[in-house]
């Protein structure tokens, strides 16, 4: 079984990217709010997209230097997504959006729970 999740993670990057950013971004996300941060689900979806941002900009800034840039075209190509390919910009939405799905969902789920127990405070 084992075999099997190693294979497909490795054949579907984007979306074995998307599902290892659930738990981060949910992780991330409970860590901010036991530490009382402002916005905690939204900071961290930021945080976990923008952890595979720099990945998918680090792994395509690397391979464009092989092809013959020079480090500074190679460094701006990769920070503005120039001669990215469409699996990189896979490999960051992926998660990106997973990342923000999480995040609204944990924003819902604790606006809910707000609203019952006021309504449990007064009374109703």
């Amino acid at each position: 079984m084992l075999d099997a999740l190693l294979g497909f993670m490795i054949a579907n990057p984007a979306t074995s990217h998307a599902l290892a950013a659930l738990p981060e971004t949910a992780g991330v996300a409970a860590a901010m709010i036991g530490l009382r941060t402002p916005r905690p689900e939204a900071t961290a979806a930021l945080v976990v997209s923008t952890y595979y941002f720099g990945r998918e900009a680090g792994q395509r800034e690397h391979d464009i230097k092989h092809a013959g840039w020079d480090a500074v075209q190679a460094h701006l190509g990769a920070e503005f997504l120039y001669g990215w390919s469409l699996p990189n910009l896979q490999q960051w939405l992926a998660p990106t959006c997973a990342a923000w799905a999480v995040a609204a969902a944990m924003v819902l789920a604790r606006r809910r729970v707000t609203q019952a127990g006021l309504r449990n405070v007064r009374g109703r």
